[in-house]
């Protein structure tokens, strides 16, 4: 068993959330941008059919205003919350920012492209493997 050092760790967690919220900005361009316009309103319906709040007190919905506090680099006390970036990243179809998130955590995510190249991979590795035995058997005959 390794003991885990306190000072040398895997993970970056300094600059997180600010390398999150920009992975977010470029993922929706523009304040004035259409798509950032509507983006509420998607994010809006995803969360409501998933059964979940992206805001904390009264508020059901969000708004453009408070999107634009979780995208500001500026603003560092509005944080969006892990269902706005889950709920962010299936609205817009992108998951860079989740991928920058995991990233601070020393992980990575695979796309199906990445876990199809991985298994074809695999499975070369298991027929040179299985060649190797069948020539090991023949050999032994």
């Amino acid at each position: 068993m390794t003991q885990l050092s306190l000072l040398e760790t895997s993970y970056q967690l300094a600059g997180a959330m600010a390398a999150i919220r920009a992975a977010m900005r470029a993922t929706v361009g523009a304040p004035e941008s259409e798509g950032r316009k509507a983006l509420p309103d998607r994010m809006n319906a995803i969360a409501r059919q998933a059964g979940i709040r992206l805001t904390q007190g009264n508020q059901k919905n969000i708004s453009k205003d408070t999107l634009d506090k979780w995208l500001s680099p500026s603003d560092l006390s509005h944080p969006p919350s892990i269902h706005a970036l889950l709920v962010f990243c299936a609205a817009t179809d992108c998951a860079e920012p989740l991928r920058v998130a995991a990233r601070a955590l020393g992980f990575d995510l695979m796309t199906r492209e990445d876990r199809m190249l991985r298994d074809y991979a695999q499975a070369i590795l298991d027929e040179k493997a299985a060649r190797r035995r069948k020539n090991k058997l023949e050999k032994e005959l």
